[in-house]
């Protein structure tokens, strides 16, 4: 993996901690979380990279299969490892599509993480097919892929009430980092065929079905506001086998970019237990 797709988050101990972002974002989006980590007095180093097809990582070829995404992760950690980066202690920190892909990297390698933070990740039940018509699928597909200029860009989004709930940093990340200069203008980083191919093949890894052969701890993350993924969500805590749950009241799926902070506080306690 090229290093700009690549951002390291300096720390003290002996501890890391992967970062894995959500469909159509990129990883400075956990900026603002490890902001909140320091001024919480968590101090473990931090990686955060681009998957395929988003931020500045290669292009992801179509059709996609989420477990490229967990090879790719298990390629990353043996590329530390080779390099003498990788602590004794490696904790797994994922929001929606990336919290699936820790979980495909650890079933592919079972005993790679000391613990895993799963918020809201994307884990449902069978039928394990591809869903093209699946909402977010078809509202992603229908993306504007290009802007003008950089204030039109950001007059568009925050007209809308999802991204008004944004933190403020985690906006700025976006707008910087999730598009590029085009010669049209700004064009999205994450093409929206590539994001409309992922939310249509979630459920088709199959990696439910598999769940209890998951050893190492989890601490997952459920908000009340979780929208289609709700009920798969429900069903995790019994799936799980070795699962402490939170439930974020008043909060939803994007609960990382809106309030970093309780995110933080979430992977700030999921590490004193971990350990």
């Amino acid at each position: 993996m090229n290093q700009e797709a690549l951002e390291w988050h300096d720390g003290a101990g002996d501890e890391l901690l992967l970062l894995a972002h959500a469909t159509g974002f990129c990883k400075e989006l956990w900026r603002p979380v490890v902001s909140s980590l320091r001024d919480q007095g968590a101090t473990a180093a931090a990686l955060a990279w681009d998957v395929r097809g988003h931020g500045r990582a290669p292009a992801l070829e179509l059709p996609a299969s989420w477990w490229t995404f967990g090879r790719d992760l298990v390629g990353l950690i043996d590329s530390l490892a080779g390099a003498g980066r990788l602590p004794e202690s490696l904790v797994g920190v994922g929001h929606s599509m990336g919290g699936t892909v820790l979980v495909l990297a650890e079933l592919l390698r079972p005993g790679t993480f000391t613990g895993l933070v799963l918020v809201e990740p994307v884990l449902i039940p069978p039928p394990f097919v591809r869903n093209p018509e699946f909402s977010l699928a078809q509202g992603a597909a229908r993306r504007r892929p290009v802007f003008g200029s950089r204030d039109e860009l950001i007059e568009s989004y925050l007209a809308k009430p999802l991204f008004q709930r944004w933190h403020p940093e985690a906006f700025r990340a976006y707008v910087e980092h999730g598009f590029e200069e085009v010669a049209e203008g700004l064009a999205l980083r994450c093409r929206r065929e590539v994001e409309a191919e992922l939310f249509a093949t979630g459920a088709e890894c199959g990696a439910f079905a598999r769940l209890d052969e998951l050893a190492t701890p989890v601490r997952l993350v459920v908000t009340d506001r979780a929208g289609e993924l709700g009920p798969s969500l429900a069903l995790l805590p019994e799936a799980l086998p070795n699962v402490t749950t939170t439930y974020m009241a008043g909060q939803s799926h994007l609960v990382p970019v809106e309030r970093p902070d309780l995110v933080a506080s979430e992977i700030a306690d999921a590490l004193k237990t971990f350990s």
